[in-house]
């Protein structure tokens, strides 16, 4: 009963540890979750200000997915994918090259690609 003790007591402790370490670089649990929300949010707000005629837009998903740094701010590129909506439902596919900020609640820059 000792030896479970004193492993459960040290488990905990490297538990304690790494999700320190892991708080401080910013990926805590449901972090990358908000992220994912933001950036359907942000690219689903940028085409919606675009449409015309009743048109929706439909967030498909995203790869070639990059994290870096520019003039020391962190940055996320991605290629996207999205549909355009119509009123009477039909879906058209496009995709984009988009820059957002670390969060990916900010679009840095967009580029429809063909």
């Amino acid at each position: 009963m000792k030896h479970f003790k004193k492993t459960s007591v040290k488990l905990l402790a490297i538990v304690i540890v790494v999700l320190i370490v892991f708080g401080r670089c910013g990926h805590l649990p449901g972090h990358g979750n908000r992220e994912e929300s933001n950036l359907k949010e942000v690219v689903e707000n940028y085409v919606s200000s675009t449409l015309k005629d009743g048109e929706t837009v439909e967030f498909g998903g995203r790869y070639d997915c990059e994290d870096y740094k520019e003039n020391d701010e962190v940055r996320f590129s991605a290629k996207v994918t999205y549909d355009v909506v119509s009123k009477d439902g039909t879906k058209v596919r496009h995709t984009a090259f988009v820059v957002c900020n670390e969060d990916k609640d900010k679009i840095i820059e967009w580029k429809e690609l063909k």
